[in-house]
C-alpha cells in the first residue's frame, strides 16, 4: 500500500512551532499546588475503591467486588503511575518521593506507591523513551497492529480470540517482558557509551536489537523479570491477601481469591480498551524511517494519536486520562489536570495548519481498533513532509530521548 503523505509549508510549520511553544509557555505558568491536590485526591480515590473491593470481598466472590479491585489496580497503573513518572509532578512535589519520578515506586516504596507486574525504571525505559521518542515508526514497540500483522494469515475468529487474551493478560505477557527488555538495552547502551567507539557502535544496531528483537514465549521465562516483579505480585496478591482473609472463614478467603483473580482480568481488558485505541486503528498510520526534524517528530505526534469525547471528570478518570493522548504526546510531563485545560486551543492550531485533530468516543476507537486487528485491511503507512524543516537525520532522535528519560 502506497503510503500516505501529511504536507506542512514552512510557514505552516513555524505556526505549529511558535503556537506550541507559547501554549507550553502559559500551560506551565499556571502549573503549581491546585495540580498536586489533584493527583492526591485521584490517588485517594483509587484506594478507596481497592479497599472497598476487598471489604467487599469477605461476602465471597461477587461482580461489585471485582469491578472495585480491578478500578484501582487500573487507577494506580493508568491514572497515577503514569504521568508521574512521566516528571509530571517534579517540579511541584517540594521534595515528596510519592510525587517524584526519581523516587516514586523505587525500592521499598514500590511495596506502597505502585506494587505490579512492572517496575518503575523498566517502565520507563519502555514506554517514556522507547514508546514516545519514536512513535509509531519503526522502533516504538506499541505498534499493536504491526505487532499482531501475522493474524493475518488465520481465520477472523482466530483473530478475535487472540487479541482478546492479549486485552485481557496484556500487562503481564506483553509489558512486562517488553519493559525489561527495554531496560537491559538501555543497561547496554550505557555500558556500550563507556567504552571506545562505544556510541558509534550503538547507532549502528538494528532497530530489531535496539528493541531486543520480536516477543515470543520465552521473554515469559526472564530470571530477573519472575524473581522481582511476577512472583512478589502474585504471592502479595494471590496468595498472602486471601489468607489474610482467613480468620473471617474460608468463604471470606476465597471470595478475596476469586475476585482478586477477576479483577486482574477485568483491569488488564480495561487498560487495554483505553489505551491501544488511541494509536491503532485503519485511520492512525505508522509511519515510516524516523523523524528527521523536531517539527516532523511533533507532527507525527498529533497524526499518530486520537483522543476521547469526554464529558466531564468521571470520564476521564474511567479513561485513565488518555482521552487527550495528542495533548499527552505532545506534553508527556503536563500534570493531567491541565490536558482538559489545553485540549482546545491544541486542536486550534491543528486546525489551523490543516493537520487531522482525531477526537472520538471510546467506544468507536475500540471498534477501529478491533478492525484494524481482526479485519482484513492493513494499516497505512505515512510520511511527514515538511518545507524547509532543516532535517537533522539521527541528531533529534538523541535530543528527544533525554526529554523524557
Amino acid at each position: 500500500m502506497a503510503a500516505r503523505t501529511t504536507a506542512l509549508s514552512a510557514e505552516e510549520a513555524r505556526r505549529l512551532m511558535a503556537g506550541l511553544k507559547a501554549l507550553r509557555a502559559r500551560v506551565t505558568a499556571r502549573t503549581g499546588p491546585d495540580d498536586l491536590r489533584h493527583i492526591k485526591r485521584l490517588s485517594r480515590l483509587g484506594r478507596a475503591l481497592s479497599a472497598a473491593g476487598y471489604a467487599s470481598s469477605a461476602l465471597g466472590p461477587n461482580p461489585v467486588s471485582m469491578v472495585l479491585i480491578g478500578l484501582g489496580r487500573f487507577a494506580r497503573w493508568v491514572v497515577i503511575a503514569h504521568p508521574v513518572l512521566h516528571r509530571a509532578y517534579d517540579g511541584i512535589a517540594a521534595g515528596d518521593p510519592a510525587w517524584h519520578s526519581r523516587t516514586f515506586a523505587r525500592g521499598r516504596r514500590g511495596l506502597w506507591d505502585w506494587f505490579d507486574w512492572l517496575q518503575a525504571d523498566a517502565w520507563q525505559a519502555q514506554h517514556n523513551v522507547a514508546h514516545h521518542c519514536y512513535t509509531g515508526d519503526e522502533r516504538d514497540p506499541d505498534r499493536l497492529a504491526v505487532n499482531m500483522a501475522w493474524l493475518k494469515r488465520k481465520p477472523k475468529i482466530v483473530r478475535a480470540l487472540a487479541l482478546l487474551l492479549t486485552a485481557c493478560t496484556w500487562k503481564w505477557i506483553y509489558y512486562g517482558p517488553a519493559t525489561r527488555r527495554a531496560l537491559r538495552r538501555r543497561r547496554e547502551r550505557g555500558a556500550a557509551d563507556a567504552r571506545p567507539q562505544g556510541r558509534a557502535q550503538a547507532a549502528e544496531a538494528s532497530p530489531q536489537e535496539r528493541e531486543g528483537g520480536s516477543w515470543s514465549p520465552r521473554a515469559l521465562l526472564d530470571s530477573e523479570m519472575l524473581l522481582r516483579a511476577y512472583l512478589p505480585y502474585v504471592l502479595a496478591h494471590f496468595v498472602l491477601l486471601p489468607l489474610a482473609f482467613l480468620p473471617l472463614g474460608r468463604g471470606a478467603a476465597l471470595g478475596v481469591l476469586v475476585n482478586s483473580l477477576v479483577a486482574e482480568l477485568l483491569s488488564n481488558l480495561h487498560s487495554f480498551a483505553v489505551i491501544a485505541p488511541t494509536h491503532t486503528g485503519l485511520d492512525i498510520p505508522v509511519f515510516e524511517g524516523a523523524a528527521r526534524s523536531r517539527e516532523e517528530y511533533y507532527v507525527r505526534q498529533i497524526v499518530g494519536s486520537v483522543n476521547y469525547e469526554s464529558p466531564g471528570a468521571a470520564a476521564d478518570f474511567l479513561h485513565g486520562y488518555m482521552g487527550y493522548q495528542i495533548e499527552h504526546h505532545l506534553w508527556p510531563d503536563l500534570p493531567l489536570r491541565q490536558y482538559r485545560e489545553v485540549a482546545g486551543e491544541v486542536e486550534a492550531l491543528c486546525r489551523d495548519v490543516g493537520l487531522p485533530y482525531r477526537r472520538d468516543s471510546v467506544w468507536r476507537r475500540i471498534a477501529e481498533m478491533i478492525r484494524a486487528v481482526v479485519g482484513d485491511e492493513e494499516v497505512q503507512t505515512a510520511r511527514v513532509a515538511i518545507a524547509d524543516a532543516g532535517a537533522r537525520a539521527g541528531g533529534g532522535d538523541v535530543e528527544l530521548a533525554a526529554v523524557h528519560a
